[in-house]
């Protein structure tokens, strides 16, 4: 993906390499997501990055079905627990990746970055937290418990 983004950054606002990956990290660092800082300041067209950058992703040979993954979210108790998806992608990206996994019908709902609105909330901004516990119909943070693949490990973001 940061290949792709980059790539991005080279092609539309004609940037070398170097200064095409000091600016996407800037970005990322600054707002969260790279799209937000070309949005912003490059008034580029979110859904246009998408298609270009996250939907462009070769994800088909990728990822597959995770049957390890499936057992873990379905034994979840759903009487105390409502799998909910919270994702800084775009909704064409999180279901494309749910679906490539085989687990989209194990959640209630989802929560993303909606491109088309402006201004953007994604995280860390606390806005989308607390999007998301009001799109989950959380009475309040304490009944969140957020989880998150960074940096490939699984860790606790709450």
């Amino acid at each position: 993906m940061i290949d792709l983004i980059n790539k991005y950054f080279t092609t539309h606002l004609s940037l070398s390499a170097a200064d095409a990956e000091m600016l996407h990290m800037k970005y990322y660092e600054d707002y969260g997501l790279a799209i937000s800082g070309l949005v912003m300041y490059h008034k580029i067209d979110p859904l246009e990055y998408n298609r270009k950058v996250d939907d462009a992703l070769p994800l088909d040979g990728l990822l597959t079905p995770n049957p390890e993954l499936r057992r873990l979210l379905e034994d979840l108790d759903k009487s105390k627990v409502k799998p909910w998806l919270f994702t800084n992608g775009y909704i064409t990206h999180a279901q494309r990746v749910v679906k490539l996994l085989g687990i989209d019908d194990l959640f209630e709902g989802i929560t993303f970055c909606d491109y088309s609105k402006m201004p953007f909330i994604c995280k860390p901004l606390p806005e989308m937290y607390e999007k998301a516990e009001r799109e989950a119909g959380a009475r309040s943070s304490e009944d969140c418990y957020f989880v998150g693949a960074l940096d490939c490990c699984l860790v606790d973001l709450h």
